[in-house]
């Protein structure tokens, strides 16, 4: 009879650990940009140099320019020029994985300044004298009697011209009128009677 061997097998399962791994977190720079406008403020035509500042870029990065007055560019260090008005300029930075945009603000003036409206028109400063001298508003004398009117040392506070009537007999019918000095002082020979002389004076008023 045949003896057969009996073999009790144990079966052992092995866990083995190597060292523990390790995550590592890698943060990428982060890209930031400055500007600044050059006069910012100024009179038209404004020619405005921009400053631009990066920091942070991943490499090699491109400029968009948007100047605010409807124009654009790709290059910060080309001046621009600047009509009348408010404007911002806005650079936009960007690199293969980054972005980064700054804005700076322009104001261009007009070169000359409104004029104000105009004043409203002042009378004019009237001097009237005669030679011979009125004694209680009238001028009495012997015929044929010579009188100068003169109405010369008028002025105006707005600088207007002046216009000068001289109605010597008072028949309504201007005798004498103009601007120069031959019209604010005129002579004239009265016969015998009684006359009613008329002068008068306005400015051309400049402003209409």
């Amino acid at each position: 009879m045949t003896r057969r061997s009996i073999v009790a097998c144990v079966v052992a399962l092995l866990a083995v650990t190597g060292p523990a791994c390790q995550k590592e977190t890698v943060t990428g720079p982060t890209l930031s940009a400055t500007c600044e406008a050059h006069p910012a403020t100024g009179l038209v035509p404004l020619t405005v140099s921009f400053v631009l500042d990066v920091s942070g870029a991943d490499g090699s990065f491109s400029v968009a320019v948007a100047y605010g007055d409807g124009t654009s560019g790709t290059n910060p260090d080309v001046p621009h020029t600047y009509a009348a008005g408010v404007f911002t300029a806005a650079f936009t930075v960007t690199t293969v994985t980054q972005s980064a945009r700054c804005s700076t603000t322009v104001t261009a003036m007009p070169s000359t300044v409104p004029s104000p409206p105009p004043s409203a028109n002042q009378p004019p400063h009237a001097v009237f004298k005669s030679t011979p001298d009125p004694v209680g508003g009238k001028i009495s004398g012997t015929a044929p009697l010579a009188v100068r009117f003169n109405m010369c040392a008028t002025t105006d506070p707005d600088g207007d011209k002046l216009w000068f009537i001289m109605d010597f007999d008072g028949d309504g019918i201007a005798d004498s009128e103009g601007t120069t000095g031959a019209r604010c002082r005129r002579d004239t020979v009265y016969a015998a009677g009684t006359w009613k002389a008329r002068n008068c004076l306005h400015d051309m008023d400049a402003h209409g």
